[in-house]
């Protein structure tokens, strides 16, 4: 595993705690992260938001704040150790040169994001049917 994989297997691990302590159903909470990492449309997400009752919804508000922020604070952590490994300091760098990278960073996790609730959408619809591959 590389060191890219590990980090980003711990914000897994820090989202999957953060959901197990709101209490929310899986169901609902991959609605939420698909709505964090942009895999929703927004229309489809505020409909089925205010079908819910106002104490599921402010869990759920939490949540979604939560995994945002530290979508950002990972996405940042990697621009940061990029600009490093190329030998220059974060101050050197101009806002709009900082910004593309940061924002490079946040497309990439937002994108293997995707990639993992469609893995496990697609693992979940499996094993309904009774099929188990291991991939």
């Amino acid at each position: 595993m590389t060191p890219k994989d590990l980090s980003f297997n711990s914000l897994k691990g820090k989202a999957k705690g953060l959901v197990q302590k709101a209490r929310i159903p899986a169901k609902d909470m991959a609605l939420v992260v698909r709505n964090a990492v942009g895999d929703l449309d927004t229309e489809s997400f505020k409909s089925w938001y205010e079908s819910l009752d106002v104490k599921k919804r402010s869990r759920i508000d939490k949540v979604t704040d939560r995994l945002d922020q530290m979508i950002k604070d990972k996405a940042r952590q990697r621009t940061d150790a990029r600009i490093a490994t190329a030998g220059r300091l974060p101050n050197e760098l101009s806002p709009e040169q900082y910004e593309i990278i940061y924002r490079e960073e946040l497309d990439e996790i937002k994108n293997s994001l995707k990639l993992g609730v469609l893995q496990g959408a697609l693992g979940v619809a499996l094993a309904s049917l009774g099929i188990n591959l291991w991939i």
